[in-house]
């Protein structure tokens, strides 16, 4: 079973941890038949000749039936879009169109065609949704694969490196910046006399469903943004009915941790990785515990937790095997259930620390290993880019 085709970003800085064809026909070929003789008939008699009938009366010229009326062509159905925070108003599918951010309204007065991401979830959002010569420039994160689930995508697009002058340079229409960007990097642009669009990217497991519809609305990309979140809703929704519903005793305990300048620090409550375990069929052991968003804990606090399945959500360039490995020979975690079954893990960060859709890969990654049995036969492709349909 594949699942991904069939169901039909950060600062400069990175954002933080967070059918067959029918037989031919065979015709029967028919035998001509022989051409019948006609029989010998008798010689008729003559008939007597006709007495004239009287030659009939014109009957009355028909009058005209009325001229059919013409009918006009019935304009094409605009698909009707969702009302989602910072549209004004959804039924406007023409130019310009405003976006009420913040304590601001952002005009465009017509399609963006020189598009400039700010933040990585944002570029790997956009190139889901245009065409790569709608865009001015991309993030300097964009193509690096520690970071970036869209690096191989991004490697033949023009990217900027952070500063203002650099992002007037590209001479974009339209940059959409994430809550994590300086603000007065923000008013500079603005000063400039460019639209800035900063939408707050979010850590939910819903992928980012809102900011997709909003910033597909934005730049008049509205079909293709309703073609993604049904495809992101489908795959969470074959996820969600494989797994154990929430507090279902079956799930087992989890928790996804990193570990940075000898610090280790663990996802708890809001989180995206918290979410990815929750939405992935297991329990945050953290977020359980009352650990908060990306708090540092001690070792004796992974013991406390007791987690049965340990995720490493940091690249394997920055450390992860060498944190798995000091977890797994640690003496004062002998008896965590998770490392005495080996189940101490190190995941694709990308996917459990993005701020876009491609989170939900991380969920069902996360589903995968948790539940191997019931996903042995699934096949779960990554998101695809525009293709121009």
């Amino acid at each position: 079973m594949v699942i991904g085709a069939a169901f039909v970003a950060c600062t400069s800085d990175p954002e933080p941890t967070a059918a067959p064809t029918a037989a031919p026909v065979v015709k029967a070929v028919v035998e001509p038949t022989a051409t019948p003789q006609p029989e010998p008939t008798a010689t008729p008699k003559p008939t007597a000749t006709p007495e004239p009938t009287a030659t009939p009366k014109p009957t009355a010229t028909p009058k005209p039936t009325a001229t059919p009326e013409s009918t006009q062509t019935p304009a094409p159905t605009v698909v009707s879009y969702p009302e989602i925070k910072g549209i004004v108003d959804p039924t406007n599918r023409d130019w310009p169109r405003e976006i009420e951010l913040a304590d601001e309204v952002v005009v465009i007065e017509e399609p963006p065609q020189r598009v400039l991401s700010y933040s990585l979830g944002h570029d790997e959002i956009l190139i889901a949704l245009i065409d790569p010569e709608r865009f001015a420039a991309i993030g300097p994160f964009a193509a690096d694969a520690a970071y970036s689930n869209v690096a191989d995508l991004a490697t033949d697009l023009p990217t900027f490196e952070s500063g203002v002058e650099n992002v007037l340079a590209a001479r974009p229409d339209l940059v959409l910046a994430s809550k994590y960007t300086d603000a007065d990097v923000v008013n500079l642009i603005k000063e400039a006399g460019v639209p800035v669009a900063r939408t707050a990217l979010e850590s939910s497991s819903e992928g980012n469903i809102p900011n997709i519809l909003l910033i597909g609305y934005m730049l008049g990309a509205e079909e293709r943004a309703l073609e993604l979140v049904a495809e992101i809703e489908n795959r969470l929704r074959f996820v969600a009915d494989q797994v154990p519903p929430p507090n279902d005793a079956e799930r087992p305990a989890v928790i996804a941790v990193t570990r940075y300048s000898d610090s280790i620090y663990a996802a708890g409550s809001d989180t995206t990785e918290g979410d990815i375990v929750e939405a992935g069929g297991g329990v945050n052991a953290s977020a359980r515990d009352g650990v908060e968003g990306h708090q540092v804990i001690s070792i004796e606090s992974i013991a406390a937790m007791n987690p049965d399945v340990i995720l490493i959500a940091q690249p394997v360039e920055y450390g992860a095997n060498e944190f798995r490995d000091d977890l797994l020979s640690h003496p004062a975690l002998d008896e965590v259930t998770a490392v005495m079954n080996g189940e101490v893990h190190v995941v694709d960060s990308r996917k459990f620390t993005t701020l876009s859709h491609w989170n939900v890969r991380g969920i069902e990654e996360t589903a995968r290993l948790l539940y191997p049995d019931v996903f042995s036969d699934v096949t779960f492709e990554d998101f695809k880019p525009y293709d121009g349909e």
